[in-house]
């Protein structure tokens, strides 16, 4: 009875794991964000001095802090205006996540930046901007690895 028992037990978590194995598994599909538009609102929070913590790794962040005098407010981008268009200007995938290099006109100029955006963290851990048109350099791609064969036994 008992060996019965263990033979039915056997055949139904069989048949469930069977079962699970032939449901389609469907994921959400999730657009990436437009990084034009994250940095439009990254320099809105920055001449407002409302920097978002969950959006900045933890370097950039005390760096925000002790470049504006924990204000969180760059004076130059108060003085530039209001973001009115930011242009892609190119796009470096690192192994860490893409950074992108974009120049946002402005009221009264324009901000040149680069923006590094974590695959890992989902959070923006680097960040430079220059006051003028010329866009900044992208880092170079990673260079990979030679391959070299396993040395033989001697």
């Amino acid at each position: 009875m008992l060996m019965m028992l263990k033979g039915w037990i056997r055949f139904l978590s069989a048949v469930v794991l069977a079962c699970l194995l032939q449901v389609p598994v469907t994921r959400t599909a999730s657009a990436q964000a437009d990084p034009r538009q994250i940095l439009m609102a990254v320099i809105q929070q920055l001449q407002t001095g409302t920097p978002n913590p969950t959006w900045y790794g933890p370097q950039l962040w005390q760096t925000i802090a002790m470049q504006t005098n924990n204000s969180g407010v760059y004076m130059p981008l108060v003085q530039l205006g209001q973001v009115t268009n930011v242009i892609l200007s190119g796009q470096t995938q690192l192994p860490a996540g893409p950074v992108y290099s974009m120049v946002a006109q402005h009221q009264q100029g324009v901000s040149t930046w680069l923006l590094g955006i974590s695959l890992y963290t989902n959070r923006i851990e680097y960040a430079n901007f220059n006051i003028g048109s010329t866009p900044q350099q992208l880092p170079a791609q990673p260079v990979p690895l030679p391959q070299t064969a396993a040395p033989t036994p001697g």
